[in-house]
């Protein structure tokens, strides 16, 4: 007799592809509202001097909380958490959630302040090149927009201690939450308190993410007090590990304040917000699937790891990758490819001009070379975060971080807005090779199957890229959302055969899914 009964291991992999699936849902249209965001602020400040000062107010609060505690939130957070969780000491996990808390408040609110007092000085250490009434206007944004760093470490926080107990979706909703508000203002009120009350509905979108998480976070549990243990084990071992972890996630923040500070007297001061507007587009794009990926992982390798199950944290990162790759490989090649027609459907209207279009389209095409590093060392740096190896990755960073400045400080005067994009993203391939290597050295991380499904998805993406190419250049001239219509549709079907054909893990498991949840149905 056919035992109907659902395994465990079963069960579980079903809840997390479930998960996945509606977080990516969730992020998607999270990722949509930005667009439309980025895209109504183009379009009321295209390049101008507005946009220049916007731009470099809104990087720094962003940015310096980055460097200075970003990735320390969650990621020191996390592993010790979920420890305390495995041990069914839910008591002292809470207790230890309300110290880590505090010290974020507490650290956030001295670097706001900070931030505040000196902003004069940081806007022009950031844009040196920028003009005198750019850097005025940005100081007296960013004093607006400081506060930001308290908000941030605040919903960072609670994004850790909800992942940690199983709840996904709340997290990823806080991106909406914020984007909508934006939104909100820039198509009813910009018109009236312009761009200071961007600044305004930029500081109170990010306020929004902490508050949105605390109704979840009251059901499952958590209380709210004002308790600080300095001395407690856990917040050692937290503190212990926090500046290689915070290193180890440098890359990304400063190679964006190395490009900033080197274009920023770039074509009249336009490329500032050019590159900035591309950068956006770069990591939205990425940011769908691998913050689903890392997030959702994050928290059940530091469990498997915790309870000694490494070998299943391992496999699981190997799939991760594989899937990202198969995912983000074609959408490489597309943006490549098609980078000014799809700047212009996003950006091109209002104040941002047919010459905006085509400076922003040179950087995020080559931005679109770093898409699949990125993607896969964000994958790589949790897996290590997860299993407390926190140094690699911080050498790793500083390795990447070195070959930007290196590169950048010698040859931006040569190679234009562009090819600082394209050195950003070669740098991140530099961090996310050093950790691959590390990490294998440890254990295969791939089979020879899987090594052989990857170099299938580089291939079909190629393939894909050559039938796109040549739909690109039969409608030259034509309507860019004909144009852009025509060859996603070309590019989907060419690559939806050529992974069909060629037997590919990831399109099984997808029309596998697809199958069983059929087959339920009837």
């Amino acid at each position: 007799m056919k035992d109907n009964r659902v395994q465990p291991e079963e069960s579980g992999a079903k809840r997390l592809f479930g998960t996945a699936a509606i977080m990516a849902l969730i992020i998607t249209v999270s990722k949509l509202l930005g667009l439309v965001r980025d895209r109504a602020i183009a379009g009321a400040y295209g390049t101008t001097e507005a946009a220049q000062a916007y731009t470099i107010a809104s990087k720094l609060p962003i940015n310096i909380f980055d460097l200075v505690i970003g990735g320390v939130v969650t990621a020191a957070f996390v592993p010790t958490f979920s420890a305390l969780i495995v041990k069914n000491d839910r008591k002292k996990a809470m207790s230890f959630a309300n110290s880590y808390v505090n010290l974020i408040l507490i650290i956030t609110a001295v670097i706001s302040a900070l931030g505040i007092a000196f902003s004069p000085f940081l806007v022009r250490l950031l844009a040196p090149e920028a003009s005198e009434s750019v850097l005025d206007l940005a100081s007296r944004l960013t004093k607006i927009m400081f506060p930001m760093i308290m908000f941030t470490g605040l919903a960072f926080s609670f994004v850790g201690i909800l992942q940690s107990l199983g709840e996904f979706r709340i997290p990823a909703l806080i991106s909406l939450v914020s984007n909508s508000i934006m939104v909100i203002y820039l198509y009813s009120l910009n018109r009236f308190f312009g761009i200071f009350g961007l600044a305004v509905a930029m500081l109170l979108g990010w306020a929004s993410q902490a508050f949105v998480q605390t109704p979840k976070l009251y059901r499952l549990g958590y209380r709210y007090s004002p308790r600080l243990d300095l001395r407690s084990p856990e917040i050692k071992s937290a503190l212990l590990s926090a500046i290689p972890i915070l290193i180890g996630t440098w890359t990304q923040p400063f190679c964006s304040l190395v490009n900033t500070v080197f274009v920023s007297g770039m074509n009249g001061g336009r490329a500032i917000s050019a590159i900035d507007y591309a950068n956006k587009l770069y990591i939205i794009i990425v940011g769908i699937f691998s913050f689903v990926a890392t997030n959702l992982l994050f928290p059940y390798m530091s469990r498997a790891n915790a309870a000694g199950r490494r070998d299943e944290a391992r496999k699981m990162t190997a799939v991760s990758i594989k899937i990202l790759v198969f995912i983000i490989a074609p959408i490489a090649v597309g943006i490549a490819i098609l980078a000014e027609p799809f700047c212009a459907l996003i950006y091109q209207h209002g104040e941002f001009t047919a010459a905006d279009t085509a400076l922003t389209a040179e950087a995020l095409r080559c931005y679109a070379v770093g898409m699949l590093f990125m993607a896969v060392n964000e994958v790589l740096v949790k897996m290590f975060f997860a299993d407390k190896r926190t140094v690699i990755p911080m050498i790793s960073s500083l390795a990447s971080i070195a070959v930007n400045i290196t590169a950048v400080v010698t040859l931006h005067s040569y190679i234009g807005v562009g090819g600082i994009a394209l050195i950003s993203g070669l740098a991140t391939g530099v961090s996310c090779l050093i950790n691959y290597i590390v990490m294998r050295r440890g254990g295969r991380l791939f089979s020879v199957r899987d090594g052989i499904d990857l170099l299938r998805s580089l291939l079909c993406a190629a393939a894909m890229g050559a039938a796109v190419w040549g739909v690109k250049s039969a409608l030259e001239g034509k309507n860019s959302v004909v144009m852009l219509a025509a060859c996603a549709a070309a590019g989907a079907a060419v690559y939806g055969v050529l992974a069909t054909v060629t037997r590919s893990d990831e399109v099984s498991l997808f029309v596998n899914k697809i199958l069983k949840k059929e087959s339920a149905g009837k």
